[in-house]
């Protein structure tokens, strides 16, 4: 299979070169292709400013210059070649089963739709993959950038809760809960409004902030360091301003990843004593001003310990209820799924349904999966992810490089959340958080691959 798999590729960028060779001398006689980079590098980064207000038409009209822009420069630069990762061979087998999926199904028309809009962020994902090759000195922008954007709005949702802004929708049973403990969930700048939404962006962004404090430490930035610190803490308070109680499990994912990563850091790369004091000290702190926060918070807390009354919760007895129909959808169509897209999702749906109970998608993104495009479109994602989440883990833990190790941790951590997110909500599936999932992909699949090739050529 290897071999096959060699020659294939061996031939594509045997033409690829050729192409190239034709095509090289408009390099030199463009602007825009000598800075290609340098655009693509600027349509990612504006593809985040615009999740943070813009339809989900203008973000993809943005998103799309990256792909574009990225096969321009590989067909015009010598040396660019296509490679494939055998992670990514399993997210090939998931698309193509996606498009088996739409071809199969009964609406065939409005799968095409939600097949499209999935293409298109594997496409940019590939992308990034191929751009980042010879562009990982953009990783520090773009962390600073997300950083940024995070930072703006925190302070935006906790404006929003200081205001005392009304529910635009009934997103919360508040018949158990004292009036005083009612929580204003906030919802930030992002199209729709909704604080599940704002929730998950802000889950795969705020383990930027981590990033950059580690960097502020390690260059000894005290003032920036602090800084970076009180923003951590902002972001913190406005993903619990949310009210989204699937955010508070993911949030909950990363304290304890940082623990881990911090552990192996201090313990088996710095090892100096007074390191390993303030960790211990740090952790301590946490753990007590953690429990101090929920104690003088009761909104806050009421609404996590919502978590554990399953159908005393309206909002949760929903969602069981819209699980159970899905399921049923699901054993129908455990192989090839309905056709792809929340359109078809909610044509199908009404069929299956507990009267009262609509519902725009089955509130989990692997039972989503499973009932769009079946059971093997899941298990392909699934390997993909766990692959991909394998070698990261090695890697981590073999490396001594400190930035890549941040680097690595940042991104994988921020996939591990929005995965974790996504077992009680589906908003993984809108653009604002599908891009920035795939960069952290695209990120750490290319740190594991240079981590990889580096391994190799020391045995």
């Amino acid at each position: 299979m290897k071999n096959l798999e060699s020659k294939i590729f061996d031939g594509l960028n045997f033409i690829l070169s050729i192409m190239q060779g034709k095509l090289s001398i408009l390099y030199q006689k463009s602007f825009l292709l000598e800075n290609i980079d340098k655009f693509i590098l600027f349509f990612l980064l504006l593809t985040f400013v615009v999740s943070t207000f813009g339809s989900t038409n203008m973000i993809g009209a943005v998103s799309i210059f990256v792909p574009i822009l990225v096969v321009l420069k590989v067909l015009i630069t010598k040396d660019e070649k296509i490679e494939l990762e055998y992670c990514n061979f399993y997210l090939l087998l998931y698309l193509f089963i996606c498009f088996i999926s739409n071809i199969t199904s009964t609406l065939i028309f409005k799968s095409f739709y939600g097949f499209s809009k999935t293409f298109v962020y594997i496409m940019f994902y590939f992308a990034l993959c191929q751009f980042f090759k010879t562009n990982k000195k953009y990783f520090n922008i773009i962390l600073v950038v997300i950083s940024a954007l995070i930072c703006i709005e925190s302070l935006l949702g906790i404006f929003q809760n200081a205001i005392g802004l009304e529910n635009i929708s009934t997103w919360q049973d508040t018949s158990y809960v004292n009036q005083e403990d009612i929580l204003t969930r906030v919802y930030g700048t992002l199209k729709p409004y909704n604080p599940n939404l704002f929730a998950g962006f802000l889950i795969g962004g705020f383990p930027s902030l981590l990033a950059i404090l580690a960097l502020n430490l390690k260059n000894k930035k005290h003032i920036k360091s602090i800084i970076s610190f009180a923003f951590i803490l902002i972001g913190m308070l406005t993903i619990f301003l949310t009210g989204c109680r699937g955010a508070y499990v993911a949030l909950l994912s990363i304290i304890i990843g940082v623990i881990i990563a911090s552990y192996n850091i201090i313990f088996s790369d710095i090892k100096t004593d007074k390191m390993k004091k303030i960790w211990l000290a740090l952790f301590i702190l946490f753990f007590i001003g953690g429990i101090l926060f929920l104690a003088f918070n009761h909104g806050i807390l009421q609404r996590i310990l919502s978590i554990f009354i399953m159908r005393g919760d309206s909002s949760t007895s929903f969602r069981m209820n819209v699980y159970n129909s899905s399921l049923e959808m699901f054993k129908d169509n455990w192989l090839f799924g309905i056709g792809v897209g929340n359109k078809v999702f909610r044509e199908i749906y009404g069929l299956y349904m507990l009267s009262g109970f609509d519902a725009l998608s089955s509130y989990c993104i692997y039972l989503e999966m499973a009932v769009e495009s079946g059971i093997f479109s899941l298990l392909a994602y699934i390997l993909f992810v766990f692959s991909l989440f394998k070698s990261a883990i090695s890697k981590f833990f073999k490396s001594n490089e400190y930035v890549t190790k941040i680097v690595m941790f940042v991104s994988f951590i921020s996939m591990v959340s929005l995965l974790i997110h996504g077992i009680v909500d589906t908003i993984y599936f809108r653009p604002q958080i599908q891009y920035l999932y795939w960069t952290m992909a695209a990120i750490l699949m290319v740190i594991v691959k240079e981590e990889k090739v580096t391994e190799d050529e020391n045995t």
